[in-house]
Order: structure tokens, then sequence, then C-alpha cells
């Protein structure tokens, strides 16, 4: 079923250790984050490590609707093992599509290098096994402090390696064309020392020489 954003509090606790800490979400907030990053979402009070801050809500799909989606950038799927053991039972959620359904967890951003929020899956995964032949499969996934988070910080998770970075490429892209630039100023400064007059060590550039090495 699409899930709604928040859900009740009765069913806020189903499945999930009745002694985790959560962040109220009255207490969460999102504001503009600048013109790259958009709006994002912090939190008006310190966030304590491990607390749970949110839940992944929106629609409900099957690997089938998801392959029918035309945006698949924010869905949110299981890890691979999990995934083929849902498959195996017939258990048809496989991901989980904010887009058009979902929460204030929407405005989250992503993270590479540093989120400090982690996504954890509830139930706890276990695989089939003798004593339990269906095992026990994943329903809900939710938005854990990965560490002590101030009041007003910026909420971050990180999307996943699956999460298009188009950026990412544009940076490497122009590191690799600077490092040519170099590399190519490099080897015409080499060759100039290599065909000066004898006895001047082709290790030994003049500071003329580095000052042209460098400006290219």
């Amino acid at each position: 079923r699409p899930w709604g954003a928040p859900y009740p509090a009765e069913e806020m606790l189903t499945g999930v250790d009745p002694n985790v800490k959560w962040v109220p979400y009255k207490e969460l907030e999102a504001f503009f984050a600048g013109p790259t990053r958009g709006w994002g979402l912090r939190c008006t009070r310190d966030i304590k490590d491990t607390e749970f801050v949110v839940e992944i809500v929106g629609r409900c799909l099957s690997f089938e609707e998801y392959e029918q989606l035309e945006d698949k950038t924010y869905a949110v799927g299981f890890p691979e093992n999990i995934s083929e053991a849902k498959r195996a039972a017939g258990d048809r959620l496989q991901y989980i599509d904010p887009k058009t359904e979902g929460g204030l967890w929407r405005f989250i951003n992503d993270s590479e290098e540093a989120p400090n929020l982690r996504l954890v899956y509830i139930p706890r995964f276990e695989k089939p096994s003798a004593k339990n032949p269906d095992g026990v499969l994943p329903k809900r996934a939710f938005l854990q402090a990965a560490h002590d988070i101030p009041a007003g910080v910026e909420l971050t998770w990180d999307y996943g390696p699956a999460y298009p970075r188009p950026w990412k490429e544009a940076e490497a892209s122009e590191a690799g064309g600077q490092a040519l630039r170099v590399d190519e100023g490099g080897r015409r400064a080499a060759a100039k020392w290599a065909s000066a007059e004898p006895g001047r060590s082709v290790s030994s550039p003049t500071p003329a020489d580095v000052g042209a090495a460098e400006r290219c």
C-alpha cells in the first residue's frame, strides 16, 4: 500500500525495539540549503547517536513495478542478499519510491563521503534455516543517526553507488584534465632540459624552467 508520513504513533514501533529512541517528527524542519543543494532537512534539537530519525516511506513496489518506473533515481531498495531472499519467499515489497508520496525525509540530501545518518532495515534480516525455514525478511527501512548531530546541522545519508552523481564525473574529468596539462608541461620542460648545454643536469632545472612548467 502507499505509505503516508508519518506513521501513526501506535504503528511506529511495530517490529522495532520499543527501547529505541525516536526524534519527534515535529522537531524536523525543511530548509533551503543553497542553490547547489536545494532543500534540505535539519532538526531543531540535538540528535543522539543511534536515535531513529525518520522512516523511509513512499509507494511500496514489487520488482516488476520498479522496472516500469520512468524515474528510478530516488527509489530505495534492499541489499541484494535480502532482495534475493524476498523474491524466493514471494515477498513483493522490493522498493520504496518517495517521488510522489512520502514525508519530510524526502528533503534529506545525499552525502557519499560523510553522511550523518545510516539506513537500517526492520526487522533484522535472518537467512532461512532448519530452525526457521522462512527466515526473517525486513519490511521497513529507517534512517538512524550514525553519531551525535548538533541541532541545526543538515541531515544527510548516502544514496548508494547506483545513485547518479554527474557532478562527480565532471569534477573527475576536470581533475584529469589538470593532471594531463601538468604532465604535458613537465614533459616539455624535461625535453628542454635534456637538450640543454652539456654539463647541465636534467634533474636541476632553473627557476625559470620551474615557472614555465607551473604555468602549463
